[in-house]
């Protein structure tokens, strides 16, 4: 599923006259790993405030790691897949093929374009 665009970091341009990077929480990219980890929770029965109990974080935290409004480090992550029963690598193992496909589906979709051009 792919994420709007937030305008964030246009604004700052606006504001400061001069060019930012892109904020990964925004990305697409970051938005397979949020659904990774939503599915994972989801699969393993989880609840938001149920994982942030066995992580010991407020029901919110979960949450704005969810909505794309707060990011996860690594160590957070491992803990993360440990909560919810899986190794870390499997979380990665299903993140790396997320993002393959969508590459190879974007490759697919420039290559349709660039045809009917």
């Amino acid at each position: 599923m792919p994420l709007a665009d937030t305008g964030v970091n246009n604004v700052a341009v606006a504001i400061a006259g001069y060019a930012r990077r892109p904020n990964p929480v925004f990305s697409s990219e970051y938005g397979i790993v949020r659904e990774v980890l939503i599915e994972a929770r989801r699969q393993a029965g989880l609840s938001q405030r149920a994982l942030a109990a066995r992580l010991e974080k407020t029901g919110s935290h979960v949450a704005m790691i969810e909505r794309g409004q707060r990011r996860v480090d690594l160590l957070e992550f491992c803990r993360m897949a440990e909560s919810l029963g899986l190794p870390a690598q499997e979380l990665v193992r299903r993140i790396e093929e997320r993002l393959r496909r969508e590459a190879a589906q974007a490759n697919t979709d420039a290559g349709s374009f660039a045809k009917a051009s």
